[in-house]
C-alpha cells in the first residue's frame, strides 16, 4: 500500500512537470512574427547626405542598401512593427505619412509602430529644404524629391509584407558588448590609439549589445535584432553603403542564410566609430559588432513571453529665441554660407510676417514585451546620456531588460542633455545653424524628454 502511495506521488510528479515544460514552451512560442526586406539604394547617382562638404553626387555602391521590417503579434492578437532602414534619417514628414498611411491601409496606430534608421552618411539626402541649403543641382533635387516618394511607397508596403509572413514564434533577449565607440566630445580623433592602448579613454560611452532573436517553432531564426549607440561615420567618400551597421548585418547574414539581421540605432549622438576613414575599418568596426551578436546568440537567453503594451507621446520642447533683426542682417553678410543661409531663412519669416515657432514636438515611445523586456525610443541624434540615465532609472534586478534606441520616428537634429547643453559644441547647439529652427534648446530639454519617458512607461507597465 505504502509502495502504491510514493508510486502515485511520483506519477503526479512527473505529469506535473510534464504540464510545466509544456506551459513554458507554450508560452515561449506565444508570438506571431513575420519579416521582410526590400533594397531602397536611389538609381544610378545621387545627392548624398550627411556630410556638408560633399559637392557632387554619388560615386558608385560598395553596399546595397535596405529596409527590414518585422511584425510581432502577443496572444490577443496586439501588434507591433519594427522597422529598421539604412538612411541618415527618417525625417517628420516622411515618418509621419508613412504611420498615417500604415494605419489607414493596415489599421495599427502609431504607437505600435516604430520607425529607425542607422545614420550611415554614405545614403541619400531626405531633407527637401536642404535642396537650397546646400545648392543641390536641379537635377539631383529632382532625384531626392521622386527617391522620396518612392521611398515613402517602399515602406508602407513592408509593412504589408512583414505582416502577411507572419507565423508562431518565440523571442529571447540577450546583451554582449562592443568597444569601438569612442565618445567624440571628450577625446581626439588623432589620440584615440594611444589613449585606448593606454586605457585613458575619457567620457560617456554605452558598449551595450542588445539582441532580440526571433525563431519560428522548428528554431530556425527568423530575424536577429540588435543594437548599438555610435554614428555610422566610418567613411565619407563618395560610395554608398551602410557604414559598419551595414557591414554588421551583412555578416549576421552570411552566417545565417535564412535570417533577416536588424540593426537599431542607439543613442549614439556624441560617439563615433573610431579609428575610421578607411574602407578596412568599415569591414573591423562591422566584424566586431558582428562577433558580439554571435556571442550574445552563444550566451544565456532571457525568454520573453507575455502582451504587447505600446505608448507613443510628444516630448514638449522649446527652443532659445533666435537673434534679434539687426544681428541676423549681418549674419546674412557672413563668409559662412551656412550661416548665411540660416539667417536669410529667419529674414524670409520675419520679412513675411510668420513667427518661427520656439516649440518643437519630440517623439518619444515605449514598447513592453511582457515583463521581459522595455524598449524606448527616442527622437532626434540623441547623446548617450539618455541611453545611460534610462537604463540607470528602470533596470532593476526583477524588472525588464531595458533596450533604448535613438533616431527614431523623427530624426530632425541633435538632442542634447543639460550637460552637453550647458558645455555647447556642435552637439549642444552648434548644429542648428544647418537647420530652419530659432536656436538651441532651452535648458529644460533633458527635464521634458524624461518626464515623458516616466509617463510612457508608466502607462505600458
Amino acid at each position: 500500500m505504502l509502495n502504491n502511495h510514493y508510486a502515485l506521488r511520483y506519477i503526479t510528479l512527473i505529469l506535473w512537470l510534464l504540464i510545466g515544460v509544456t506551459s513554458i514552451g507554450m508560452a515561449a512560442e506565444s508570438w506571431r512574427a513575420g519579416v521582410a526586406r526590400t533594397k531602397i539604394t536611389p538609381n544610378g547617382p545621387y545627392w548624398m547626405g550627411g556630410y556638408a562638404s560633399r559637392t557632387r553626387p554619388s560615386e558608385g555602391t560598395l553596399q546595397d542598401l535596405y529596409a527590414k521590417a518585422i511584425a510581432i503579434d502577443d496572444t490577443d492578437g496586439s501588434r507591433v512593427v519594427i522597422v529598421t532602414s539604412d538612411l541618415l534619417v527618417i525625417n517628420r514628414e516622411l515618418g509621419e505619412a508613412v504611420k498615417q498611411r500604415v494605419f489607414e491601409k493596415y489599421k495599427l496606430p502609431a504607437s505600435r509602430l516604430l520607425l529607425n534608421c542607422s545614420h550611415t552618411h554614405c545614403g541619400p539626402e531626405l531633407r527637401l529644404y536642404r535642396e537650397s541649403l546646400h545648392n543641390i543641382p536641379p537635377e539631383f533635387a529632382r532625384r531626392m524629391h521622386e527617391y522620396v516618394k518612392r521611398l515613402e511607397n517602399q515602406l508602407v508596403d513592408l509593412v504589408g509584407k512583414a505582416i502577411a509572413t507572419q507565423v508562431p514564434a518565440r523571442l529571447d533577449f540577450s546583451q554582449q558588448k562592443a568597444s569601438f565607440a569612442v565618445n567624440r566630445r571628450n577625446n581626439r580623433a588623432a589620440d584615440v590609439s594611444r589613449l585606448r592602448k593606454e586605457g585613458k579613454l575619457i567620457g560617456p560611452v554605452d558598449h551595450s549589445v542588445p539582441v532580440l532573436k526571433v525563431a519560428d517553432r522548428k528554431g530556425r531564426m527568423l530575424a536577429i535584432l540588435f543594437g548599438y549607440a555610435c554614428h555610422n561615420t566610418v567613411m565619407s567618400f563618395y560610395q554608398t553603403s551602410g557604414d559598419y551597421a551595414g557591414f554588421a548585418q551583412q555578416y549576421i547574414e552570411e552566417k545565417h542564410p535564412e535570417t533577416i539581421a536588424m540593426f537599431v540605432m542607439g543613442a549614439g549622438g556624441d560617439q563615433n566609430p573610431l579609428p575610421r576613414r578607411e574602407v578596412k575599418y568599415l569591414h573591423e568596426h562591422g566584424r566586431a559588432l558582428a562577433d558580439a551578436v554571435e556571442a550574445a546568440l552563444a550566451g544565456k537567453q532571457r525568454s520573453v513571453t507575455g502582451s504587447l503594451r505600446t505608448a507613443l507621446a510628444k516630448a514638449p520642447l522649446e527652443f532659445q529665441p533666435h537673434a534679434d533683426r539687426e544681428t541676423l542682417e549681418k549674419q546674412a553678410k557672413s563668409t559662412n554660407k551656412y550661416e548665411r543661409w540660416k539667417a536669410n531663412y529667419l529674414l524670409g519669416e520675419l520679412n513675411a510676417g510668420r513667427t518661427v515657432s520656439r516649440k518643437y514636438g519630440l517623439p518619444v515611445q515605449a514598447i513592453r514585451f511582457g515583463d521581459d523586456l522595455l524598449l524606448v525610443a527616442i527622437g532626434g541624434e540623441c547623446v548617450v546620456d539618455y541611453s545611460l540615465r534610462t537604463k540607470t532609472q528602470y533596470s532593476s534586478a526583477d524588472g525588464p531588460a531595458i533596450w533604448v534606441a535613438g533616431y527614431s520616428n523623427d530624426v530632425f537634429g541633435y538632442l542634447p542633455t543639460l550637460r552637453v547643453l550647458k558645455e555647447g559644441g556642435y552637439e549642444g547647439g552648434g548644429h542648428m545653424v544647418y537647420t530652419k529652427f530659432p536656436g538651441p534648446f532651452t535648458k529644460t530639454v533633458e527635464k521634458r524628454v524624461f518626464e515623458t519617458i516616466e509617463r510612457l512607461v508608466e502607462e505600458v507597465k
